[in-house]
Parts: structure tokens; C-alpha cells; sequence
């Protein structure tokens, strides 16, 4: 939990704005965020005058920082950025469960749709040349036979726990929803894409359809539910970030550093 801020002010370094707080802390934090503003919280025994020292004797450690965090941003924003019902894929990476991996196509006498996920890339098998259009057929398919397993997996785990039962999963893309529940047959709907995004996502929405077999409307009750069994659901639906190369998108960056009082 953070704490509360006591007291803050602006230091300058050399042109560089740094905004200062002093809170209830042991340790000196600096945040460099994605838009290269600078922050650092400090205890509050500290005067500002020691900050300042503090500050100046890490002057070049802080601007490579800083010049790394720009340069990751701007690259980010030549990348291309997927969101629902676009498939990600672009050519040369795919991405599985939050992760960014290269995509190798092999010529192989395997049979022609196998694929393998390795630690650092996927392989993709195929027995004679493929164009783009079928290399795309390819990715949705490796997409829709990982969220099948996972997902069912998934589905048996939390049934138990919420004490209902579904009667089938289907896999297949949409364009304007993650999921949905037929409440009168049991059977669970799942989104492909799903597969691209962390598995955090992916249980909040099996969670979210296997609550509608109790409730089938979006009421407080069903909420309840939700809550009940998931009580991180807000944090969980807010993970959906567009997907780039750079792993979903760059996080703040957080050095802290222990201060000596």
C-alpha cells in the first residue's frame, strides 16, 4: 500500500525535472515512467538538500536509464498493436499467453498442421510452401488448439469449485466479445484470440461464464458471484492491454535504491 505523502517539491538536475515526496519510507524509489517523467520518494528524515546530493552522485546512472526508457517507448510506437478480432500475427512472431515469440515455418515431413511451443519460440511444420493467407489459417489454428486445452482445463477446475457444470466448450473468434454462455444448454463460447493474452485474462472470463449458470443476467447478484470466487475480478479485467512485440505494452519502470539515513 502506498503511503502518504507528507510533503513534495521539484528538483532540477542539469535540466532534468524531478518530482519530489517525502513519505513514511525507509528507502530512496525512483520511478522513471514510459513518458520519461521522473519521480522519487524519499524518506522524510531526509532534507532536500541530501536528495540533491543523493541525485548527483547517480546523474549518469539515471540519464541512461532515462534514455533506455525512451528509446523502448518510441520504438513501442512503431509497432504494430492487435486488439479484439484482429489476428496477431505479423509474419514473424505470435503471441501465447502474454508472451511475444518468434514464429519459425519449417519445411518438414511432418504431418502437414503439426507445430511445437518451445521455451523461447514456436515452430510451425509444414510439407510444402505456404503463402501468407495459409500461414494465417496456420497461426488461428495453433491459437484456437492452445485456448481448447487450456480452457477446458480451466472450465473442469472452477465447475468444481462453483458447483455447476457446462456441457461443451466451443472455440471460434469474435470480434466483439471474449465469451458468452448458452444458460438454457450449459455450452461455453470461447474467443481464440484469448490465447494470446495472459491466462490471468482466460480464467476471469471462464470464471465470469460459469457464474451466468447460476445467474444468467449481469445483476448484482451475479457479481456477487463473480466476487465470491474471483474477488480480483476488476484487477483481472482490466489486463486486455493492445498487443505489440514489446510483450503487451512497456510497464513503468521502477528502480529503487536503499538510502542510508
Amino acid at each position: 500500500m502506498n503511503s502518504r505523502i507528507i510533503r513534495e517539491t521539484v528538483l532540477s538536475l542539469h535540466g532534468l525535472k524531478i518530482k519530489l515526496q517525502f513519505k513514511l519510507v525507509k528507502n530512496i524509489t525512483l520511478r522513471i515512467k514510459e513518458t520519461g517523467d521522473i519521480f522519487l520518494t524519499a524518506p522524510i528524515g531526509m532534507s532536500v538538500r541530501e536528495v540533491q546530493r543523493f541525485l548527483e552522485s547517480r546523474e549518469q546512472w539515471l540519464r541512461q536509464k532515462l534514455q533506455q526508457v525512451l528509446q523502448a517507448q518510441s520504438q513501442q510506437k512503431q509497432e504494430p498493436k492487435y486488439s479484439m478480432g484482429e489476428l496477431p500475427f505479423d509474419g514473424q512472431h505470435v503471441w501465447l499467453w502474454g508472451r511475444c515469440l518468434p514464429a519459425h515455418f519449417l519445411l518438414s515431413s511432418k504431418k502437414h498442421g503439426t507445430y511445437e511451443v518451445q521455451s523461447d519460440a514456436v515452430n510451425f511444420y509444414y510439407r510444402s510452401e505456404l503463402n501468407n493467407e495459409a500461414k494465417c489459417a496456420f497461426v488461428e489454428f495453433f491459437y484456437k488448439q492452445e485456448l481448447a486445452g487450456r480452457g477446458e482445463q480451466l472450465l473442469q477446475a472452477w465447475e468444481k469449485k462453483m458447483g455447476v457444470r457446462h456441457t461443451g466448450l466451443k472455440v471460434h473468434r469474435m470480434k466483439t466479445r471474449w465469451g458468452s454462455c448458452n444458460v438454457r444448454t450449459g455450452s461455453i463460447n470461447l474467443n481464440t484470440l484469448l490465447a494470446c493474452w495472459p491466462q490471468e485474462c482466460l480464467e476471469y472470463i471462464v470464471v465470469h461464464e460459469l457464474a451466468h449458470l447460476q445467474e444468467a443476467n449481469h445483476s448484482p447478484r451475479f457479481h456477487a458471484i463473480v466476487e465470491r470466487y474471483l474477488p480480483e475480478w476488476r484487477e483481472r479485467k482490466k489486463c486486455w492491454q493492445p498487443l505489440s512485440r514489446f510483450n503487451i505494452c512497456l510497464k513503468t519502470k521502477i528502480i529503487s535504491i536503499f538510502c542510508d539515513k
